[in-house]
């Protein structure tokens, strides 16, 4: 059949291989999501997957200003909207400090209590090792609009086995830096201002996008780092740094990957 395709395409001539240069051309506009659509990562299989490409109003806007498309198979997803104010987040584990859900401006959302507080999600029974090798991760923080009363989060990125090879700081207020590792191991140190990209006393939106070694960071839908050649991440953890004072605020955290090949 292949063989009788083929002596059809020749005789077609030119006109065909134009329509053929014309397809791919189409194939390679499509987007960033859509190109990696199949990935034969082992780390899928263990995933609870929900399929969810609706893109809520209040993030169309934000999603616009950018290149980030968030990925539409969600394997964690947490708004705390149906758990009890006072009591600790249950879609997550506590590593250090006190965490709690908050009524915060008429809406819950997760309060990392003391300094130092560090959690990471509940994904896959006890293993950490879950990121796949394509991902998007995106959640909002509250910037207090007060120099007094900046906050600092750590989210680090690393598997179980190697504890923490990546760290990115978010400084309300003041910039995001990056320290993360290179398949050789070398590191890779950066940093990019938000003056202009922040907006003070109110929610903004932070996300990152990993494709089989790249990685780009957003803040309220601008890209603002493009990273290459680096680890393979499987976990994700997040921790406050501050004094107790400080407003360590965060809601509607999501996880999520392409969509397996069926």
């Amino acid at each position: 059949m292949f063989v009788a395709s083929l002596a059809m395409l020749t005789a077609c001539g030119n006109k065909n291989a134009e329509e053929s240069n014309a397809e791919e051309q189409v194939q390679t506009e499509n987007t960033a999501e859509e190109a990696v659509e199949q990935t034969t990562d082992a780390a899928l299989a263990k995933l609870d997957l929900v399929i969810d490409s609706i893109i809520p109003e209040e993030m169309k806007a934000i999603y616009a200003k950018g290149d980030f498309v968030p990925c539409k198979a969600v394997f964690f997803k947490d708004d705390v909207k149906a758990e009890k104010e006072g009591e600790f987040p249950a879609k997550w584990n506590l590593n250090n400090g006190s965490a709690e859900v908050k009524n915060f401006e008429n809406q819950k959302v997760i309060f990392l209590a003391n300094s130092d507080t560090e959690i990471d999600p509940k994904v896959v029974g006890e293993s950490k090792n879950y990121l796949p090798d394509v991902f998007t991760i995106e959640f909002e923080y509250y910037c207090n609009g007060e120099e007094d009363f900046n906050a600092t989060y750590h989210l680090f990125l690393g598997d179980e086995g190697n504890s923490n090879f990546d760290e990115i700081v978010l400084r309300t207020e003041e910039n995001v830096s990056w320290y993360v590792s290179k398949t050789n191991d070398d590191m890779i140190e950066g940093n990019a201002n938000l003056s202009n990209i922040e907006k003070k006393n109110s929610w903004n939106h932070f996300a990152i996008s990993y494709n089989k070694g790249g990685m780009k960071l957003y803040v309220n839908g601008q890209r603002i780092a493009n990273l290459m050649g680096l680890k393979n991440p499987r976990c994700f953890s997040i921790r406050g740094e501050g004094w107790d004072d400080h407003r360590y605020f965060i809601k509607n955290i999501r996880m999520a990957t392409v969509v397996p090949e069926k």
